[in-house]
């Protein structure tokens, strides 16, 4: 079976990530917006499953493809995330599909965001908890996306 494009490049990250301890990614989804754009060069790092909590951002494998999701909870033998412009919680995964943990964020304009000095693991649990929050209808989801938003206003 021959690999894609994107399975190669997904491949090589690991294959980075292992060698050098470390890797630059760029985010091609929205799903991760306000805080993380399109364009937003990601900084991958190893982890470790007994230190990611909920609010830890990590790039995971999908199918061929390497997504970049929020940490909402630990399940048993994984963890269960979810982008933060999306409406429902991905599927539990176990954590061998985890690549790795963004530990900073680098905008276009420069800005460098340092994931694991404060305040952000605060920040982040806090987004985690607001996205395990249900949303029974629009306006509820509206307001539920006001932290999110004030996040990336405050960091970008």
């Amino acid at each position: 079976m021959t690999k894609t494009r994107v399975e190669l490049a997904t491949d090589f990250v690991q294959d980075v990530l292992a060698r050098e301890g470390a890797a630059w990614v760029r985010a091609a989804s929205s799903s991760m917006a306000p805080l993380i754009q399109p364009g937003d060069e990601l900084r991958l790092a190893p982890f470790a499953a007994a230190r990611v909590h909920a609010g830890a951002i990590v790039a995971f494998r999908r199918g061929g493809e390497l997504v970049v999701h929020r940490v909402l909870r630990r399940a048993p033998g994984g963890v269960v995330t979810r982008g933060d412009a999306l409406g429902e919680a991905d599927s539990p995964m176990v954590w061998s599909r985890v690549i790795g943990r963004i530990v900073a964020i680098r905008t276009p304009s420069g800005r460098l965001l340092d994931l694991d000095r404060w305040p952000w693991p605060l920040i982040g649990r806090a987004l985690a908890a607001v996205a395990r929050l249900g949303a029974p209808d629009r306006l509820a989801w509206i307001a539920r996306r006001a932290p999110f938003h004030l996040a990336a206003l405050v960091s970008r």
